[in-house]
C-alpha cells in the first residue's frame, strides 16, 4: 500500500483536446469532454494515480501536478484471497509470489493476481486497484499480461496507446524451434531456467 499525494491539474486556456493524455493513462482517468463549447481533457482525481505520464507527455504543457489537499492509498490485500489460488496462477506464468513485477512502487506478483481474483479484467483496472504501472509505465506491462492469461483472461484490444501484446519467453518456444536452432541453446536454457522458477514444462 502507498499514499498517492499529487494529481494531475489540466490548464483549460492551454489544452486542445489532442487526447494525447487520454491514450496514454494507464488507469484511464481521462477523458475528453465538451465544456463552455470547448474540448477539453478532463481528469477523474478520484482514478489518478500520479503516473506523470500526462504531465510529461503533453505537447502543450497544459498539465501540471499539484498537491492533494487529501492524499489517498493505493493497493490491493491478500485478505480474503486464497493463498493457493495465488500461488497456482503464479507457478503457470513462471513466476513466485513474491515476485516484484513493478519496480516504481515495489509491487509483487501475489498483489496483482489478488486483484485478478478480486475481479480486475484488464491491466487498466489492474493498474487502479494495485498502483502497477504507474511508475514508468513500461517495465511490467508484461508481467501483468503473463498473469492475466495464467489467471484465464483473454485480453482482445487495448484502448489508446497501451500495449497488450506479450514478449516471447523461453517457455513459448516450441520444441520444433529448440530442435532447429541448436546452435542458440535454446534447450539448454530452458532446462537452467525451469531450475530457477516454478512452473517447469516437460522439455521435449
Amino acid at each position: 500500500m502507498r499514499m498517492v499525494n499529487k494529481v494531475a491539474v489540466v490548464d483549460e486556456k492551454k489544452c486542445i483536446s489532442c487526447a494525447i493524455c487520454v491514450g496514454i493513462c494507464p488507469v484511464e482517468a481521462i477523458r475528453i469532454e465538451k465544456r463552455d463549447g470547448k474540448r477539453l481533457a478532463v481528469i477523474d482525481e478520484q482514478i489518478c494515480l500520479d503516473c506523470k505520464l500526462c504531465f510529461t507527455r503533453c505537447p502543450e504543457y497544459a498539465v501540471t501536478m499539484v498537491e492533494r489537499g487529501r492524499p489517498i492509498q493505493i493497493g490491493t490485500t491478500m485478505v480474503g484471497v486464497s493463498e493457493r489460488a495465488v500461488a497456482r496462477i503464479c507457478e503457470s506464468a513462471h513466476m513466485y509470489p513474491d515476485q516484484v513485477i513493478c519496480y516504481c512502487h515495489r509491487i509483487q506478483a501475489k498483489e496483482i493476481v489478488a486483484a485478478i481474483l478480486q475481479g480486475a479484467k484488464t491491466p487498466e483496472s489492474i493498474s487502479r486497484a494495485t498502483g502497477v504501472r504507474t511508475g514508468c509505465s513500461t517495465l511490467c506491462i508484461t508481467g501483468v499480461i503473463r498473469l492475466l492469461k495464467a489467471a484465464g483472461i483473454e485480453l482482445i484490444k487495448a484502448p489508446g496507446y497501451q500495449w497488450y501484446d506479450l514478449k516471447l519467453s523461453i517457455w513459448d518456444v516450441s520444441p520444433a524451434i529448440r530442435r532447429k536452432y541448436r546452435q542458440y541453446y535454446l534447450t539448454e536454457d530452458l532446462q537452467a531456467i525451469n531450475e530457477v522458477f516454478p512452473g517447469g514444462m516437460k522439455i521435449g
